[in-house]
């Protein structure tokens, strides 16, 4: 069972991006809509949308929806720089590198001394080190970035897609959904998309794994040890219960089992995309104690009040 990313989306329309946050406003049950609302239940990235029609009150305005106080406000101050030169852009960065004393340092120890906010600086320049480069300073690098095995960022991008229900956007990341930061996969893989595809092509590897070899080996169900078929100890009458698959559900078998069933319940249907209080688990039909191997086909997605519920009426 094979899966890929969802379509990427080309050419997407206006239309299409002002009903789709209209779409969003009906769901919630608003009048008003923020961008971090939008960017938790909306298809496209907010950032994308206000780049296409300017702002995002702009964007309200098309939807007709009403936009508050706190979004007015904030609209005409994202305009209070933009007459600002990337030439006084750069020389309060190298100012804040003086002040610092050092010759490269994060956005982070900007926004604390800076003039002008970060976000003004990534619009205006490909990224945080591009501008650091044309002030004529070093690249920021983290040192413990290099420690982070691809594996673990593997397992980041695993745990956000059950936890969120669906595949993870780059406006999760912003919103600090991920331990790590957005720049440190774009660094490790050239950017959210190639991450995604990376670890799609990680977990499909699995594929060949999950197969029983079909000789006989395996673990026993009572003693828990990997053996030949005559090798384990206890009585025959055990023996019939011996398995060709270890019973730990490994990550990435048990990603393919939850995205086989769209990271919902198979008995009543919760999913963690409606509500984020829903966590869900990876279980085996047959049990392993009677026989079930840990295949594709003998797993399913239960979340925890139903997994607790099947644990009760088979004891």
């Amino acid at each position: 069972m094979e899966f890929v990313l969802n379509e990427y989306h080309h050419n997407i329309s206006n239309e299409d991006m002002l009903n789709d946050v209209s779409r969003v406003a009906r769901m919630l049950q608003k009048s008003t809509l923020t961008k971090k609302e939008y960017a938790k239940a909306g298809c496209y990235g907010a950032d994308t949308i206000c780049r296409r029609f300017g702002s995002w009150l702009k964007v309200l305005e098309l939807c007709e929806l009403e936009s508050n106080q706190f979004q007015v406000a904030a609209a005409k101050s994202s305009h209070l720089h933009t007459a600002v030169s990337d030439n006084e852009l750069l020389n309060d960065v190298f100012r804040v590198s003086q002040a610092l004393g050092k010759k490269s340092f994060s956005s982070k120890e900007y926004n604390d001394l800076g003039k002008y906010s970060c976000s003004t600086i990534f619009k205006r320049f490909e990224s945080w080190n591009d501008a650091l480069e044309k002030a004529g300073l070093e690249p920021y690098k983290r040192v413990s970035e290099k420690r982070i095995d691809t594996v673990l960022l593997f397992e980041e991008i695993e745990r956000m897609w059950v936890s969120l229900g669906r595949q993870p956007t780059v406006n999760d990341l912003k919103n600090g959904y991920s331990k790590y930061a957005l720049n440190t996969f774009s660094r490790r893989f050239g950017g959210w998309r190639n991450a995604l595809e990376a670890f799609v092509e990680w977990v499909n590897k699995e594929q060949s794994s999950v197969q029983t070899d079909g000789d006989d080996s395996g673990e026993c169900a009572e003693c828990g040890t990997t053996t030949q078929k005559n090798d384990c100890e206890l009585p025959d009458s055990k023996l019939s219960l011996k398995h060709k698959t270890r019973r730990e559900i490994n990550l990435r078998l048990r990603f393919l089992v939850m995205k086989r069933d769209n990271f919902k319940c198979r008995i009543c249907g919760a999913s963690p995309a409606k509500d984020p209080k829903i966590e869900l688990h990876v279980d085996h039909i047959v049990p392993w104690a009677k026989g079930g191997e840990t295949t594709l086909d003998n797993l399913q997605t239960l979340c925890s009040k139903c997994n607790l519920g099947k644990s009760d009426l088979s004891e």
